[in-house]
């Protein structure tokens, strides 16, 4: 994941997990979780060019695809016990930066939305 989205996007992710009723312990954890960038130029033409490092000469449009894969597993075992992942599109304009202020209700919310399908904690076994 790129340096500048890491900790916003973790804390985004740990907010919305944490409203299935499951807390962040990095000592003692039954899970471990994967956040995983990637993203996928739109254009062929583009496909060399690193939307994160922009060269202030390059005057085009970058137009991709920028996805979070989400992996949770099971620490003792090891084995992916839920996955899913978040993406939207994007076209960004030479000048242009991530407005971090605007992006992290979007994240929460998409995190949100991708954990819809986890299962909540529940005290009661019936």
């Amino acid at each position: 994941m790129p340096v500048f989205l890491q900790e916003y996007v973790t804390a985004e992710f740990d907010a919305a997990f944490a409203e299935k009723g499951l807390t962040r312990n990095d000592r003692m954890n039954d899970l471990q979780i994967l956040l995983r960038y990637n993203h996928i130029n739109l254009s062929s033409e583009q496909e060399s060019i690193n939307p994160f490092m922009r060269v202030e000469a390059m005057n085009v449009e970058l137009n991709y695809v920028a996805a979070i894969d989400i992996e949770i597993r099971e620490t003792a075992t090891n084995d992916i016990v839920w996955a899913g992942s978040i993406s939207r599109i994007h076209q960004v304009v030479p000048g242009e930066y991530m407005h971090e202020d605007r992006a992290r209700p979007a994240f929460r919310q998409a995190f949100r939305a991708l954990l819809s399908s986890y299962p909540p904690l529940s005290a009661d076994p019936s």
